[in-house]
Parts: C-alpha cells; sequence; structure tokens
C-alpha cells in the first residue's frame, strides 16, 4: 500500500510542476526526501532530471555579464569617437591664430626752418621790435579843445574825404564863442589829469625790467623806420653811469647859464673849456665817473636777461602787425591820389 502511494507520488511529480500546489503533495515531501537514496528506479529518475536542469539555469547571468560588458565596451568606444571632434576643434583653434601684428615705426618729422628772403627777415624783426617796444597803449582821452572838437564833431558815413571834413570842422571850431572855449578846456584839464593817472597804471602794471627793454626797441624802431615814437618814462628805471665829460658839465652849468642864452650855445661853450682843461685838471671827474661804471656794472645786463624771460613766459596770442616805414606809406599816398 505505501508502496503504491509513493508510485503515485512520483508520477505526478514528474510530468508536472504542481507539486507545491497540492495539500497531498506537501504532506509527502518528507517521505520523497527519504525515499530519495532508494534503489527504486521509479523515485531516481526525477532527481536526475532536476540535476541536469540546475546549472543549466545559472549559466544565464554569464549571458548578462557578457553583453553588460559589450555594452560598456560600445558605451567607452562611443564616447572615445565623441571626444575625437574636440582634438580637431582645439587644433582648428590653434590654426585660427592670428600672426602677432608688428607695429610699424613712426617716422620721426624733422622740422626743418623755411629760409627767409631779407624782406621777410627785415619784417619778422621789425615785429619782433614792436613786440618788446609795448605798443598796446592805453587809450587816451582828447587833451586839446581842438582835439576834443573833432571827436565830438566828427561826421561819419559822409562820402567826404577826410580833409574836406577837417576842413569844414576847422572853419566851425574857429567860429567858436569863449564861453564854448572855456567848457572845452575845462574838460580837457579833466582828461589830462584822467590820463596821466591811467598812464602811470599801465606803465607800473609790467616789470621795470620789462620797460626798460621797451625803450630801447623803441629808439631801434625810430631808427629802422624813419618814425617818431614817444618813450616811455618811468622813475624806477636805473640810470646810466655818467661820464667824466657829463659830470663836468652837470657843474658847471648851473652858475653858467643866463636866461637869455640858447641851450646849445651853453653846451658848446661848455665842451671847449673841458677841452682846454689839463689831464690833472680832469683827473677828479674821469675817477668819478670810473666809480660810477663800476657801481652799474652788469646792472642793465640782468634788465635785459629779466625782460627777454618775461616776453618767453608771457608770448601774446596774437602776432603784432609789422610797422609801416614813412616811405611805404607816401609811396601809398601817391597811388591812391593817381
Amino acid at each position: 500500500m505505501f508502496m503504491s502511494l509513493s508510485r503515485v507520488v512520483a508520477r505526478r511529480v514528474t510530468p508536472s510542476g504542481l507539486v507545491w500546489a497540492s495539500v497531498s503533495a506537501r504532506r509527502v515531501i518528507p517521505v520523497l526526501s527519504a525515499r530519495a537514496f532508494s534503489g527504486s528506479a521509479f523515485v531516481l529518475a526525477p532527481t536526475t532530471a532536476k540535476a541536469k536542469k540546475a546549472p543549466a539555469a545559472k549559466k544565464a547571468p554569464a549571458t548578462k555579464k557578457t553583453t553588460a560588458a559589450k555594452k560598456k565596451s560600445t558605451a567607452t568606444a562611443a564616447k572615445k569617437k565623441k571626444k575625437a571632434p574636440a582634438k580637431v576643434k582645439a587644433k582648428a583653434k590653434a590654426k585660427a591664430k592670428k600672426p602677432a601684428v608688428v607695429k610699424k615705426k613712426k617716422k620721426v618729422f624733422k622740422y626743418q626752418r623755411k629760409q627767409m628772403s631779407p624782406e621777410e627777415r627785415e619784417k619778422a624783426k621789425l615785429r619782433y621790435l614792436k613786440m618788446l617796444s609795448l605798443w598796446r597803449m592805453p587809450k587816451c582821452r582828447p587833451a586839446t579843445p581842438w582835439s576834443l572838437y573833432v571827436a565830438t564833431h566828427y561826421p561819419k558815413g559822409n562820402d567826404e574825404t577826410a580833409t574836406t571834413k577837417l576842413n569844414r570842422l576847422f572853419n566851425e571850431y574857429s567860429k567858436a564863442t569863449a564861453a564854448e572855449m572855456e567848457a572845452w578846456k575845462a574838460q580837457t584839464e579833466d582828461n589830462d589829469k584822467f590820463n596821466k593817472k591811467e598812464l602811470e597804471r599801465w606803465i607800473k602794471s609790467h616789470p621795470v625790467e620789462v620797460v626798460y627793454l621797451a625803450n630801447i626797441a623803441r629808439r631801434r624802431l625810430i631808427r629802422l623806420c624813419n618814425k617818431g615814437a614817444k618813450f616811455i618814462p618811468d622813475d624806477r628805471q636805473p640810470k646810466r653811469p655818467r661820464n667824466a665829460l657829463a659830470i663836468y658839465m652837470s657843474s658847471q652849468l648851473p652858475g653858467q647859464k643866463n636866461p637869455g642864452d640858447r641851450q646849445a650855445d651853453v653846451f658848446k661853450a661848455a665842451v671847449e673849456k673841458w677841452n682846454a682843461l689839463s689831464d690833472a685838471e680832469k683827473k677828479p671827474y674821469v675817477d668819478q665817473a670810473k666809480a660810477e661804471n663800476e657801481r652799474c656794472k652788469g646792472r642793465h645786463e640782468k634788465f635785459t636777461q629779466a625782460a627777454i624771460q618775461y616776453w618767453v613766459d608771457n608770448m601774446p596770442k596774437r602776432k603784432p602787425t609789422v610797422p609801416r616805414k614813412r616811405a611805404a606809406l607816401k609811396s601809398k599816398a601817391k597811388a591812391a591820389k593817381a
């Protein structure tokens, strides 16, 4: 009975895997485990089948590993292939570098002075002297009755020439009454006081060295242009050392001058007396002249250098016009008349 039951169970186990589903099979499993070592052919058959199937089921993870390894290798190869363009870009960037720009050397411009003609050189000299001479003096008010009358009654905008206008004004001025003349004189006196104050203010606004050089420049302009010019009066100017003759004349003239004598005659007589003196008589005046010369030595050179430095620092923006010579003005007037 027991033997037949085990055969039935063995037949049930082999064809199907429903052993765990039935309740009877669960009860019989301990018996099967005990009978597995028996000599029955019916019992050993299912055990061998199970032993053969077990290793086949274990080989599945190996295939998974190989596939995973293949996937990894393909992924790394793909990454390497993807990274390859980066090297190409780096090479392209290296090729795309611009060549170093070579800076061109700047050409040094050498200023060459244009050679001036004699006329241009003379004009430049006159222009320079005019700048040094302080040619822009303050404007003065009319200081005489006639100049005041012309300034107030001179017609403007007429087709008449200047000479006809002045002739007509002079005829009107000569017919003026005494009261009108007194009024004009009083006004001109006030103008004269104003002019003196304005001139003194203008002179003191410049250094003493500049005024000293201005008088020298005016003296040269008088010589070059044959034109009269007023010197700038300045009590700050250093007095030049006198020679022996000047010292002798200053000591002799006050006692010898008479009210009716001409100044030229007085000077001529003093020079004749000086020439008649002996060397011993002239010696005191000569020694005094040497002492004055030593005292003033180098002072005027310093004044000149200081004045030139002033003009270097205060050069005017506008160049002064060249003063015209008297001969050129006369030729221009003749051409206008013709």
